[in-house]
């Protein structure tokens, strides 16, 4: 028994560090099935599954998974959500990323994917990248399911595709560096869908490693967008507190990348307030930007 609901902006959405996999803003959602847990969030993982086209045209599928915290020692993240965007600043390292556990296997299953599906296995240390699509078409559903990693296991549920394409508007040029001047908030635009298609959201992050931290996974900025708004912007607060996570100082700059993907996902509320996050995101630019602080 679990409580699951898809993704809306006013539940969390996530994002896979390394795969783009927009993972977590918790932003509101309609619920698509309740059967008897409530929301506690003691602990959370995330699952993904990513696809990208390369500079080649060819496309790769990636899955993969980390942990976010357990029994609430581990990942947090600073929020802004209202109507109409939902945005959360972190240091990657603060999640727990792949901890030694027992055993775990999941599987993604359905659409383009071979038959018996693509497996996340843990301990494994690499996201599993596959040549090839796992979807073709917005709205579609692959099949998520999850035994061991240390928690409840999950039964076979259906998790939404987002659509493989996005006319992005702004940034005009896909591999410029866009240029985000001291208190200024980046606004990102694409092309709206229609109402009536299926719904899912944009997700825009910008990531950088702070001077001096080679080694580092980084600082994360990401934001969340209803698609059919045509635009969205990260806001000032959230990108001055980004720069700070960064050790930036007024005055200097940060240079990293900005991340645009389309973002489905499934979240599901498990026994011993377990939290899974299962996302599906197909990215579709990625290039660097310049904040001044």
């Amino acid at each position: 028994m679990t409580y699951r609901r898809l993704d809306d902006l006013g539940a969390a959405h996530l994002v896979m560090s390394g795969v783009v996999l927009a993972a977590a803003s918790l932003v509101g959602c309609f619920e698509d099935s309740y059967d008897g847990y409530g929301r506690y969030d003691d602990s959370s993982i995330v699952f993904g599954i990513d696809q990208t086209k390369g500079a080649d045209g060819k496309v790769t599928t990636s899955v993969g998974y980390e942990m976010l915290d357990v029994r609430s020692k581990g990942w947090s993240a600073r929020g802004f959500v209202t109507a109409d965007r939902s945005c959360w600043a972190e240091r990657l390292d603060d999640r727990l990323g792949q901890p030694h556990v027992e055993g775990g296997f999941a599987k993604f299953q359905g659409g383009l994917l071979p038959p018996e599906g693509v497996a996340v296995v843990a301990n494994r240390a690499d996201d599993l990248t596959l040549p090839g699509p796992a979807w073709t078409n917005a709205g579609e559903s692959l099949t998520f399911e999850a035994h061991g990693f240390a928690m409840p296991d999950i039964a076979p549920s259906p998790l939404v595709v987002p659509s493989l394409d996005l006319a992005i508007v702004s940034p005009a040029e896909a591999s410029a560096d866009v240029a985000i001047p001291a208190g200024q908030e980046l606004e990102v635009d694409w092309t709206a869908s229609d109402k009536s298609a299926p719904r899912e959201n944009v997700v825009a992050s910008l990531t950088a490693v702070p001077a001096g931290e080679a080694e580092a996974r980084g600082v994360e900025l990401r934001c969340f967008f209803d698609r059919t708004a045509g635009k969205g912007s990260f806001p000032k607060n959230l990108t001055d507190r980004f720069a700070t996570l960064l050790g930036a100082t007024p005055g200097t700059a940060v240079k990293g990348k900005l991340h645009i993907a389309t973002h489905r996902q499934l979240t599901i509320f498990a026994r011993g307030g377990w939290t899974v996050y299962v996302v599906a995101t197909a990215a579709q630019r990625e290039q660097p930007f310049t904040l001044q602080r």
